[in-house]
């Protein structure tokens, strides 16, 4: 009993023995392999040349400045951008052409918000280079209200009749557009229609009207490059020597243009006006002309 006591004692030892020499391999292997958090760690603090992963940042090119004076008449701001000129003409007939004109017309916008226009106006068929000369100041008192729909620009114009020797009536409104949607718009008091008159010189009837007139426009963006407004006057109210005129009961004056931007700097118009409560046929007018513009648009 003893031998075998002995003998079971040290098989037992051998065993114990084998075992903690596997676990202590075991533990070596474990410390000897690699660590991927750490390598990872590692290679974000220190290796510049590592190679990048799926979820790298790729930059992209700059995008290109937005247009100050886009091609769609409907966007762009109802002053003339800092620097930017204007040279145009037109060429205006009455029905049966018995009566021509031409009307040049020269703008700068000395701000975003200021800018100034200088048209000229006289008669081309019995040619007579003396004529109307004005001059329309507008600055922009609201822009981009109403979720960037609204814009209204103060406008004052005033000059002087060359050929008759008096003053022009001076103007003074309010010219607003809201653009409902990028295709469709409502405007009033676009330059030359301001909404009150007050007259400086005295007419044919020795009188010197003051009045308040409500115009209305609806623009219509067609296309890219092609836009289309139609303009009437809703009413003319007395304030002066004048009188009351409604639409429909008293005159329905009516005049569509047509914009089309042959390129970026270059605009073509036409436009056909009448009364369609007076005559329509006789009171028929037509413009045709075209606007160059200067500058960084």
């Amino acid at each position: 009993m003893p031998d075998i006591t002995r003998s079971s004692h040290r098989a037992l030892h051998s065993s114990l023995a084998m075992l903690a020499t596997i676990a202590l391999a075991r533990s070596a292997s474990a410390d000897d392999a690699p660590n991927p958090s750490s390598e990872l760690a590692a290679a974000s603090d220190g290796d510049t040349n590592a190679a990048p992963t799926e979820t790298a940042v790729v930059t992209t090119a700059d995008a290109p400045p937005a247009a100050r004076y886009p091609r769609a008449v409907i966007a762009r701001p109802l002053t003339l951008p800092s620097g930017l000129a204007v040279f145009g003409a037109d060429a205006t007939a009455n029905h049966d052409v018995s009566v021509m004109g031409g009307a040049p017309i020269v703008g700068y916008g000395i701000t975003d918000k200021l800018e100034l226009q200088v048209p000229y106006a006289f008669a081309t068929r019995d040619f007579e280079a003396k004529g109307q000369l004005d001059l329309d100041v507008g600055y922009a008192v609201l822009r981009g209200a109403l979720g960037g729909k609204l814009e209204a620009i103060a406008r004052i114009r005033g000059g002087y009749d060359l050929l008759a020797s008096h003053s022009r009536p001076l103007l003074i409104g309010l010219h607003a557009q809201y653009n409902v949607t990028d295709k469709l718009a409502i405007i009033s008091g676009v330059p030359g229609s301001q909404q009150l008159r007050i007259s400086l010189a005295k007419d044919a009837a020795m009188a010197r009207p003051v009045d308040f007139t409500l115009p209305l426009g609806i623009g219509l963006q067609a296309t890219g490059a092609l836009y289309l407004q139609l303009d009437t006057k809703l009413a003319q109210l007395e304030i002066s020597e004048s009188a009351n005129t409604l639409i429909f009961r008293d005159a329905t004056p009516v005049a569509l243009t047509a914009v089309y931007n042959v390129v970026n700097a270059v605009d073509v118009q036409i436009a056909v006006g009448t009364d369609l409560s007076n005559a329509p046929g006789d009171a028929l007018t037509f413009l045709v002309g075209a606007r160059y513009y200067a500058g960084r648009l």
